[in-house]
């Protein structure tokens, strides 16, 4: 029975500033304060069904102050904050300011004010792919950002955005029921995938990009040829529930501890009530599925994420619940050595828009609908899993982070109104 959470304390700081830094160190004030805080929500180690907000808080200042070498921080209010280049150390927590903002040229065609829903980062090309409202799609340099190709030809919300391995193509998915293969280098869209009937909320591009998958509000999971632009396989996931996310399981090891053939890849559908269908891409189109699991978590699913090196889903949930669990308990037999519950942590009651694994240091990216974004660190401890955070993401106002992408030189992150895109 899942019914504790574990309380992660989280740094919260005035989101300019950097700025007031500046101001001091150019002498355009001689001094400014600068607001901390330091808030944990939870009690620890109460049920998810009778959790307490408002668990004890610190706030508190930082004067800068201009001096000899440039800004000083003196502490105020009985918070002590250190100043190493641009971090910022709370408490031994580094808090971490961006090093580059950028914000996509956006023309209107409605009224609704760019959000972004998915970026993705190609490593080959050094490009970034947006995706936003009404059809929004653009390719760009985060060097030269004022530079935009567009991808047209959508006409609702563009909710997913892939770039194929080549770094060349990408693969959309939208609101209009639609996806979408386009040029990365010109353009040109050669196919579009038909078939859905509600919004299509995600996309996994197998191998090399022969194939893709496809979830969709319309209960579906779908399999497409690229090369003949059709569909080849189509699941149902049982009881009318949509599938908001789709993680694919294709590692050897871990098809195997889902009890997969050799050779074989596993779908992983995820609903808004919590549960996981699985199915084996390769089983008949219309097979029932391998298996359901439906995690006892009190809150809606929003994101979910796998690693294949810590063999790990981590979920996302409307409550603020942050659930990670090894893939091998997913079928572990009641009462046996790995039927565990899986770990669940806490930062806020603010929903988790977005969670992605960053396996170059076993961490969790995480994006809330009150900003304050995050990376958490994990230790894999036989059937167990320990979640901690490792550092804090500040520079935030308190806009929703929707979405990640990891590139080699940091991380960005996307959301909100306004459509900034920010690298830490």
């Amino acid at each position: 029975m899942v019914d504790k959470v574990k309380a992660l304390a989280y740094v919260d700081m005035q989101h300019d500033a950097l700025a007031v830094f500046d101001d001091v160190e150019q002498g355009t004030v001689t001094k400014e304060d600068v607001w901390v805080s330091v808030v944990s929500y939870l009690r620890q180690n109460v049920s998810l069904s009778q959790y307490k907000l408002g668990s004890p808080s610190v706030h508190g200042k930082v004067r800068v102050e201009s001096g000899d070498g440039g800004a000083h921080l003196e502490s105020l209010n009985g918070v002590n904050v250190e100043r190493v280049s641009k971090e910022l150390n709370v408490a031994s927590r580094p808090v971490r300011f961006p090093r580059q903002s950028v914000k996509p040229p956006y023309t209107k065609k409605s009224n609704v004010s760019l959000s972004i829903n998915s970026i993705d980062f190609a490593e080959k090309s050094g490009k970034m792919v947006i995706g936003g409202p009404d059809g929004y799609c653009v390719v760009l340099s985060p060097q030269k950002p004022e530079e935009v190709l567009e991808l047209k030809g959508h006409v609702g919300d563009v909710l997913n955005v892939k770039w194929f391995p080549s770094g060349e193509v990408v693969l959309t998915a939208s609101s209009d029921l639609s996806l979408r293969i386009f040029s990365g280098v010109d353009g040109i869209n050669p196919r579009t995938l038909k078939g859905h009937t509600r919004a299509v909320t995600s996309t996994h591009i197998i191998g090399v990009g022969k194939q893709v998958l496809s979830g969709s509000k319309d209960s579906t999971v779908r399999l497409w040829n690229v090369g003949q632009g059709a569909e080849e396989k189509k699941w149902t996931v049982p009881d009318g529930k949509f599938v908001d996310g789709i993680v694919v399981v294709d590692d050897a090891e871990g098809v195997k501890t889902l009890g997969g053939a050799e050779g074989d890849s596993i779908a992983l559908a995820a609903s808004p009530e919590g549960s996981l269908t699985a199915f084996s891409l390769a089983s008949e189109s219309g097979a029932e599925p391998a298996f359901v699991v439906q995690p006892d978590i009190y809150s809606n699913l929003i994101s979910i994420d796998y690693s294949p090196k810590l063999q790990a889903i981590v979920t996302g949930h409307q409550n603020g619940t942050i659930a990670v669990r090894q893939l091998k308990t997913l079928r572990a037999a009641e009462g046996s050595i790995e039927d565990v519950s899986p770990t669940l942590v806490m930062r806020n009651e603010s929903p988790i828009y977005s969670v992605v694994f960053d396996d170059r240091d076993d961490g969790i990216l995480v994006g809330t609908g009150s900003g304050l974004p995050c990376r958490l660190s994990l230790q894999v401890d036989g059937s167990g899993i320990t979640v901690d955070t490792k550092e804090e993401y500040g520079g935030w106002e308190a806009v929703g982070i929707e979405t990640w992408a990891v590139a080699p030189d940091g991380v960005w992150c996307a959301g909100g109104e306004g459509g900034v895109i920010t690298r830490y």
